[in-house]
């Protein structure tokens, strides 16, 4: 079924905000994650702020999250009225730096989330075992890395709460929204609350439909419902999820053959990952110029990330991050995804190597 033949029954029903692709979307995503369930959400930025708010994150708690990360992730934080506390990368494999996060924590932290840079796994096996010995919640912003995974364990199956983006881009495009994966029916049942104001849909109104005012609303949500078209896109984008994350990574080695003898370096997966390659990544000294070349020929190369701990708005001062640092100055995520066939690819690593050559 192609994506338009499936949208053509939920306008044909009318049913473009609620319906029931919704629910069948979770409970897809809840028999390929044993053990959790899931609760789909209008956006992944408030699938975060909802899990947060799941783990007791509130005013002036502290989160230890990355700072090489997108502004729809860590804008959680402050949400919930907590204070990120920035945890760095290490710059030879993209990943959360426990060293890092041990360093920075303090009474205050009160969570910790990992995000799966451009879909390639940080060492869950460390940080769970780091988070299990604080006595911390684990929220894995797997954002951009469905269908990855670490030491043979799915992506989200790792933390106490994980997050999926729907987006355009993203494995399972739904144009936008959010999944995410609670390990148990009860911070589910108070998530799918959360989406829709606090309400308890079940018994909010009464059996002539109008609203019953003995049902009380304990905690006040926000409006972030996924609704029934998205639903119903992911859907139809969850079916041939797999054949698609292949070919993302039969092009990241592509590439990576591509580049062999040259100075540049790609970021080497962590021990045990598995990643999904929702870009390929590399450093190397002369990253701009090379930006400058790739994009002269079409090559939609981009920068990645802009350190969010440089963002004032976050009320984090100085924080000192040289991992950081040496990504956000020599790293450049080359595309790879399932839209570009294996002729490409072999084009795109080409031309990284040519430009490599030149700027000798």
């Amino acid at each position: 079924m192609t994506t338009l033949q499936a949208l053509e029954e939920p306008f044909a029903a009318g049913q473009l905000a609620a319906g029931p692709a919704v629910q069948q979307l979770e409970r897809k995503l809840a028999d390929r994650f044993v053990g959790f369930e899931a609760v789909a959400v209008g956006d992944m930025t408030h699938a975060l702020a909802v899990a947060l708010r799941l783990c007791g994150v509130g005013k002036d708690d502290e989160v230890l999250s990355l700072a090489f990360n997108c502004m729809s992730s860590n804008t959680a934080i402050p949400m919930v009225g907590a204070r990120p506390v920035w945890v760095d990368v290490d710059a030879r494999t993209a990943a959360f730096d426990l060293n890092s996060a041990q360093r920075r924590l303090t009474a205050r932290t009160k969570a910790v989330i990992v995000y799966h840079v451009s879909g390639y796994p940080a060492d869950l096996a460390g940080i769970r075992a780091f988070c299990d010995q604080h006595g911390l919640p684990l929220i894995e912003d797997a954002n951009n890395a469905f269908g990855a995974h670490f030491d043979g364990r799915p992506i989200g199956s790792w933390g106490d709460f994980a997050i999926f983006s729907l987006y355009a881009n993203r494995q399972i495009n739904g144009i936008d929204g959010g999944i995410l994966l609670c390990r148990d029916a009860e911070n589910a049942a108070r998530a799918r609350q959360l989406r829709r104001f606090g309400i308890d849909v079940a018994r909010f109104r009464d059996a002539q439909g109008e609203i019953d005012p003995a049902a009380d609303v304990t905690e006040i949500g926000t409006s972030s419902t996924l609704n029934n078209v998205n639903a119903t896109l992911a859907l139809a984008s969850l079916a041939d999820v797999e054949i698609r994350i292949d070919q993302s990574r039969r092009n990241a080695a592509i590439l990576s053959d591509a580049v062999g003898g040259t100075p540049i370096i790609p970021i080497v997966p962590v021990e045990g990952a598995e990643p999904v390659y929702w870009t390929w990544l590399a450093r190397m000294d002369a990253r701009d110029q090379m930006m400058r070349g790739l994009k002269k020929q079409g090559i939609a190369c981009s920068k990645l990330h802009h350190p969010n701990h440089h963002y004032t708005g976050f009320g984090t001062g100085t924080t000192i991050l040289p991992g950081t640092e040496c990504l956000a100055s020599k790293m450049l995520a080359i595309p790879c995804g399932w839209w570009i066939d294996a002729a490409t690819a072999t084009r795109i690593g080409a031309a990284i190597a040519t430009i490599s050559k030149s700027d000798r």
